[in-house]
């Protein structure tokens, strides 16, 4: 049975096959170098993962904390290494190292390329660069709602706070009785065929607006995945219009709402569309953006005494590429409206990038392939600073709220609090990290940002070069690879692993198996 089979190999063998999809594309096209760049190390792959499942399924599977968190980290770190070869032998050029770093940032959904042009890039590995990216947003969600729901990581952490769980003891005997099988397979019922068809869609929807094949299905998979990958120079926005983007606004959307997801889960209350705050705190913040972004331009054309006089159509177009390239960059994906620079020429201001750096920090929503902070803790310590506000106006006043909201205000918003801190401190100590190899200030905040929040174009877009990453050396790739690894599992998962509870595969129990009270 397949379920008996190591995660690892399972996972080798999948990106194995997945080699196949490039390799016969470069074959139908006569480039035999680059089919068999993909062919071989598809089979070596198969070979590979074979020995793996073989040597490794006697072994009895654990469904302890520590052993599905460390499983999660070295899925994230062998992946990559093995991804990256087709790449290696395709453009030697870029290193091993330089490889390596465009599969780190392509499966954890980040983006940017060591590539300072697409078009210099074979059609090939522009297609694997894409599918790997979408199946690193697979990779995610698998692991957001089998690993870190039912451990209370990733966000819901603080839905637990919510719900009145304080600590993690009750996150093991809530799921004690869903092993890692049943989870897995319960998500992937879930997940696979919303994750499939919103491809699919896309993607005929893009074509039928007459973009080539390849061209399609790459920003098809880089909308799901919220990765960001674009094939052709300048990115999404060479390419789109305003239809285009109108379809991949609402697939962003729901790419960085759980709620499409979330049966996956038997963790967390489910909620609504209307109702869910993730959702009505994105729209808020990018609505928020947007509007800054057109008053600005607007109040520049107004200063501007030559030229033509502005249209309705003008300022509709500035505001539709505020607000798309807004939602693209809150939801970490990247992508720039095709009225981005059009806004800019309008009024004849630059355009304040820094606000969508803000944007992409604070991230998606919880348990979905968007990185950052998550919605849902910024939501926490929204609810709890304008509590504290009113408590200031009125100090005897009492909250009219539910249970569910006092725990947000106050368990979640400490939890939210915490991980913001272990979040700025990983971007302290990469920054840090990018400086002492003689990078700029400037230059390594927006790059250390972009890693920790797996949103790679807004290097490319808010630093102001061009040619993404293609400027940095081995050791800045490294730094900026691990960060990316980083900020897709979490710094809590990853300090969750060195607790003593999780070592023990039981979390808030006493030796004797009884809570403590």
């Amino acid at each position: 049975m397949l379920y008996r089979i190591p995660v690892v190999a399972v996972l080798l063998g999948i990106m194995a096959l997945a080699m196949l999809v490039p390799a016969i594309q470069a074959a139908s096209d006569s480039e035999w170098r680059h089919a068999r760049g993909f062919f071989y190390p598809a089979l070596f792959g198969g070979f590979l993962a074979g020995s793996i499942g073989m040597i490794l399924r006697p072994m009895q599977a654990r469904d302890t904390p520590r052993h599905e968190l460390t499983l999660l980290l070295i899925v994230w770190l062998i992946l990559p290494v093995y991804a990256a070869i087709p790449i290696y032998l395709l453009t030697p050029g870029y290193g091993a190292v330089g490889a390596w770093f465009e599969m780190v940032a392509a499966l954890t959904t980040t983006g940017g390329s060591i590539y300072p042009k697409a078009s210099d890039v074979p059609s090939s590995i522009q297609l694997w660069r894409g599918l790997a990216g979408w199946m690193g947003g697979l990779l995610t969600l698998l692991a957001a709602y089998v690993v870190l729901a039912p451990r209370r990581l990733g966000g819901y952490e603080v839905m637990a706070a919510a719900d009145g769980i304080a600590d993690t003891r009750a996150v093991d005997l809530r799921v004690s009785g869903a092993g890692f099988q049943s989870r897995t397979e319960r998500a992937l019922r879930t997940i696979l065929p919303v994750y499939l068809g919103l491809t699919f869609v896309l993607s005929i929807s893009f074509s039928a607006l007459g973009k080539p094949g390849i061209i399609a299905a790459v920003h098809a998979m880089s909308v799901v995945s919220t990765s960001g990958i674009s094939p052709v120079d300048g990115g999404f926005r060479t390419v789109g219009s305003f239809w285009a983007e109108l379809i991949a606004l609402g697939c962003m959307i729901l790419a960085a709402s759980r709620l499409l997801y979330a049966p996956a889960s038997a963790v967390g209350r489910q909620g609504d569309w209307q109702r869910d705050p993730e959702i009505r705190l994105l729209l808020t913040l990018t609505g928020i953006a947007a509007g800054i972004l057109f008053l600005r331009h607007w109040i520049g054309v107004l200063t501007i005494d030559e030229g033509a006089p502005a249209t309705v159509w003008d300022a509709f177009t500035a505001a539709w590429g505020a607000f798309f390239t807004a939602v693209s960059f809150a939801t970490t994906t990247g992508f720039e409206s095709f009225a981005w620079e059009t806004a800019r020429d309008w009024s004849g201001l630059s355009n304040p990038s820094l606000v969508l750096l803000a944007l992409c920090t604070i991230g998606g929503g919880a348990a979905t392939t968007a990185g950052g902070i998550k919605l849902i803790r910024a939501y926490a310590l929204l609810r709890h600073g304008v509590r504290e506000l009113e408590r200031i106006a009125v100090p005897h006043s009492v909250a009219g709220s539910a249970g569910t909201a006092r725990g947000l205000r106050r368990e979640g918003a400490l939890i939210a609090w915490t991980f913001m801190m272990l979040f700025f401190l990983a971007l302290l100590a990469t920054i840090l990290a990018l400086t002492s190899t003689g990078m700029t200030l400037t230059d390594a905040l927006i790059a250390a940002t972009a890693a920790l929040a797996n949103t790679g174009p807004a290097f490319q877009m808010v630093a102001g070069r061009p040619e993404g990453f293609a400027f940095l050396d081995a050791v800045q790739h490294s730094i900026l690879a691990a960060a990316m690894i980083l900020g897709r599992i979490e710094t809590l998962a990853v300090i969750a692993l060195f607790n003593p509870d999780h070592w023990r595969g039981t979390v808030g129990l006493k030796k004797t198996g009884k809570p403590k009270r």
